[in-house]
């Protein structure tokens, strides 16, 4: 996790890395200096042959930008929701993006597409590397990503960790509220549903598309509604973060997606609530939970990095 592109990277040699979203696709090509071109294109979720052609037209558009005339993209990595097994190059239940339950040979449909090498790796695990790589942290991390949903990355004594079937980290699928509301994965109460991104919106609907920022404000100027909803969001978090904590004893929890972008308030507040749980009990003291909380900055492009590092 330590290396940097350029040890990685020859001097003619660029490779790519491709975040997939349910919206939005972002390529970024890499050399032995580090980031050289960007590419974003709205993603096309016809399954199979919709990513393909909106990775071959990330493609393009990298190819034909100046930095790259004189490098030889050597492989490409990407990073997708769903579950992905790396070493087969499949991935399925990638409803967001149009994949179906079943695992589909995606990353041999984009090579023979693109001629090009191509790993495929989780969305959430790619940011988690990325993350990694870019903040510079211990052997033991998680991320957490708080967005349309919420799962957690896993990087365990310097390696990723995805689980038996790839879902290692999905705490948003963890009950948080008994017989609460209904989860889209047939469950209810599921802690994403609190917890989210996503969650904060519904939570306060009046915030548009900044909910974090107007809420925050609302608090701030003493809405005693804005506060209630503040403060149940904030646990909410904060018992994802418990919970990665107590499982793994981890070293460090990144904090990651758009809601970021609010910046230090955000960590204060999560801090606060996991110093406010520990205040009764010795052990949670202990453990010390907040001291391992860091948030990733909002335009690190951490996603397409940790992509692109999948391929070494």
């Amino acid at each position: 996790m330590k290396r940097q592109l350029a040890d990685l990277l020859a001097a003619s040699e660029a490779r790519i890395g491709i975040d997939i979203g349910g919206t939005k696709a972002l390529a970024v090509a890499y050399g032995a200096t580090g980031q050289i071109a960007t590419a974003r294109r709205p993603t096309d979720t016809g399954g199979v042959e919709g990513l393909t052609v909106t990775v071959a037209h990330l493609i393009d558009d990298l190819r034909a930008r100046p930095s790259l005339a004189n490098l030889r993209v050597s492989a490409i990595g990407i990073g997708i929701p769903g579950i992905v097994d790396t070493a087969e190059g499949t991935v399925s239940h990638g409803v967001n993006v149009g994949i179906p339950g079943a695992d589909v040979p995606l990353a041999r449909t984009i090579q023979a597409a693109t001629g090009l090498p191509t790993t495929l790796a989780n969305d959430v695990t790619a940011a988690t590397i990325g993350a990694a790589h870019y903040l510079g942290t211990s052997d033991d991390v998680a991320l957490m990503s708080l967005g349309t949903g919420m799962a957690a990355g896993l990087i365990l004594d310097g390696t990723p960790r995805t689980g038996l079937l790839g879902s290692a980290g999905e705490i948003g699928h963890i009950p948080y509220i008994p017989d609460g509301l209904a989860c889209p994965c047939g469950q209810r109460g599921c802690l994403e549903l609190y917890a989210s991104g996503q969650a904060l919106s519904r939570m306060w609907p009046q915030g548009g598309s900044h909910p974090a920022h107007h809420l925050l404000a609302a608090a701030s100027s003493g809405d005693s509604t804005a506060r209630h909803t503040l403060d149940a969001w904030i646990r909410a978090v904060a018992h994802g973060v418990t919970l990665l904590s107590l499982t793994l004893d981890i070293t460090e929890i990144l904090i990651a997606g758009g809601i970021t972008e609010i910046g230090n308030p955000l960590l204060d507040a999560i801090r606060a609530e996991l110093n406010r749980q520990a205040g009764n009990s010795q052990f949670l003291r202990q453990m010390g939970l907040a001291r391992r909380v860091r948030l990733v900055p909002p335009d690190a492009l951490v996603a397409p990095l940790g992509a692109c590092l999948a391929t070494f």
